[in-house]
């Protein structure tokens, strides 16, 4: 069979550059087509040199482009159908690298088979992790399931399952650090930006980059730097580039020319999109197509809501934004407005590619390396919106107004953004107790036979005062009564073993001349160990009770009125 008689397979709606192989599904038609070079395959289809197309694999390579070429009518991305593309490429390319038959009928075997490969390949040549095998996977089985017409996925049928996160221990000190670690970054985006003027951009190179954390980076751009510059081998490579003489370079450092300076734009407008999804909590999706246009503000709480202007009419809401932050978009602006004077209605972040060459995901290559020369963590734009919905849910406590601030679903931000903090936990189980508990009326262990608080007569200045809102201050209050029962002993022990734990984090300043006070933790456990010898030395059935309190201690059982509180605490711990 010709070439002519083959169907068009070329994945057309896909855009691409001059200088990127199109997307042409006929290599899976021939043995070792689907693992060729993209941009010799055709050609190597045309000489001859894959043989004869397979017509066993017609049918199942037709339908699925026109399940891929109808994904994208339907809304798939450019980078969504390339990602299916590469993993269906590597399912056939192993099928042609063991010899087995691949048809629609049989498409259900090679595909199990493969993923028993994939597993292989997790567990014992340890090459690739559980998240890439699920993935890979996954992509093949989405378009295999529409060929197929299958109702439940062909994934199924495998021994590949979705890799699960490890349960996190989540405390308040990893949520500090969280915070710490993005106002760094935060700090060194605006120090990027305010370095990267327009006249700096133009100027001589290398470009000295200050930080405020008084570290200092040069940017060479296109420049070759000389301390780095290699020595080249003729003998070894006839394409290496000689070394470049001292006049040379000093003339491609004082080059203005745009084909010089490009790394440097691209970095400050990296920079200003990680600034410009931190503060809106845009997507990367959305941020990276947004076209500018002529932007108005409206007052809206503590910031703005940023509208397109419209003639005759007020434009829809773009994004809100903080006050702070508009005199830093507005600079970025008239920044832009100078670099790019012939793309007055663009994008708002035109990164600058090389010529022939498609749109493709940004990687924040630049900012990535910067940042691991400073040392200094870098965010993506994911994470950078996932910190900035968790801290407004914190601030407001309302997951309503935070999900609408977000631009998603309410039920979207509980399962995929939100997480929990330690201390607003230990505020909302207390809150539950005192609302629905009835054995913990009172704060503290026991009963109380007044609701008015008074001190005992002659207790510790450091004690807790009695205030029907601290467990602590019930021990030293006079309305406190103990309950002749095996169960208050167990709370008087877990709630010693509370205190305890709190004492334990205290660290107090050593050498001054001054003895220190007692800390009212250990008041609170000088207490309630006296409350446990009474019990202990008064019968031996209390006795018993004392002992079996103090083994579930021992063995981690907790009174059911204090357990989350010793959790919570072990967790701080």
């Amino acid at each position: 069979m010709s070439d002519v008689d083959l169907p068009d397979l070329t994945v057309r709606i896909v855009p691409r550059g001059t200088r990127e192989a199109p997307c042409d599904l006929r290599c899976l038609l021939y043995r070792g087509g689907a693992g060729a070079n993209a941009a010799h395959v055709d050609q190597w289809i045309a000489d001859g040199r894959l043989g004869s197309p397979l017509s066993e694999r017609f049918e199942l390579v037709r339908r699925v482009h026109a399940e891929i070429s109808g994904a994208l009518a339907a809304g798939w991305t450019k980078s969504t159908a390339k990602g299916h593309i590469h993993c269906l490429r590597r399912f056939f390319a192993w099928v042609d690298d063991i010899g087995e038959s691949v048809r629609l009928e049989s498409v259900t075997r090679a595909f199990i088979l493969w993923s028993d490969h994939l597993l292989h390949r997790q567990h014992v040549v340890r090459d690739l992790r559980q998240r890439g095998v699920y993935q890979m996977a996954k992509s093949v089985a989405h378009v295999l399931d529409k060929v197929l017409d299958r109702h439940v996925s062909i994934l199924v049928d495998t021994r590949i399952r979705k890799a699960h996160d490890d349960r996190q221990s989540y405390a308040a000190k990893t949520d500090k650090q969280d915070l710490a670690q993005s106002f760094v970054f935060g700090y060194g985006l605006v120090d990027i930006c305010d370095a990267l003027t327009v006249a700096a951009i133009h100027g001589p190179l290398p470009l000295r980059i200050a930080f405020r954390s008084k570290q200092v980076i040069e940017y060479w751009s296109y420049v070759p730097h000389p301390d780095t510059e290699e020595p080249v081998d003729a003998a070894s490579s006839q394409h290496c580039r000689p070394p470049i003489s001292e006049s040379a370079r000093t003339a491609w450092a004082c080059d203005p020319s745009p084909r010089m300076r490009t790394p440097l734009v691209n970095l400050r407008i990296e920079a200003e999109l990680l600034l410009f999804i931190a503060q809106t909590g845009m997507s990367l999706a959305q941020a990276h197509t947004m076209r500018i246009g002529h932007f108005h503000y409206t007052s809206h709480f503590d910031g703005y809501q940023v509208r397109r202007y419209k003639q005759r009419r007020q434009g829809e809401v773009e994004f809100d934004i903080y006050h702070e932050y508009r005199a830093f978009f507005e600079r970025y602006l008239a920044w832009r407005s100078a670099m790019f004077p012939d793309d007055p209605d663009g994008l708002l972040f035109p990164f600058v590619r090389r010529e022939g060459t498609a749109d493709t995901p940004l990687r924040f290559s630049a900012m990535r390396a910067i940042c691991g020369k400073l040392g200094m963590a870098f965010i993506p734009p994911r994470a950078l919106r996932k910190i900035r919905i968790n801290w407004l849910l914190r601030e407001s406590q309302d997951p309503a107004l935070t999900s609408e601030m977000a631009q998603h679903a309410e039920r979207t931000l509980l399962r995929d953004y939100a997480e929990p903090h330690p201390q607003i936990a230990m505020v909302e189980i207390t809150r539950f107790h005192q609302r629905t508990d009835p054995n913990i009326t009172p704060p503290g262990p026991g009963r109380c036979v007044e609701p008015t608080p008074e001190a005992l007569p002659n207790i510790p200045a450091q004690a807790a005062s009695p205030d029907c809102v601290s467990p602590a201050g019930c021990l030293f209050c006079a309305h406190q009564r103990d309950i002749d029962s095996e169960d208050h002993v167990w709370s008087l022990a877990s709630f010693r073993h509370l205190k305890s734990l709190e004492l334990a984090r205290d660290h107090p300043a050593r050498g001054g001349k001054a003895p220190v006070p007692p800390h009212p933790a250990e008041l609170a456990v000088d207490r309630l160990t006296a409350k446990l010898a009474l019990f202990e030395g008064s019968s031996d059935v209390r006795r018993l009770w004392v002992g079996e309190a103090r083994a579930r201690i021992a063995e981690g059982d907790y009174h059911p009125a204090w357990d989350g509180y010793i959790r919570l605490t072990e967790i701080r711990t």
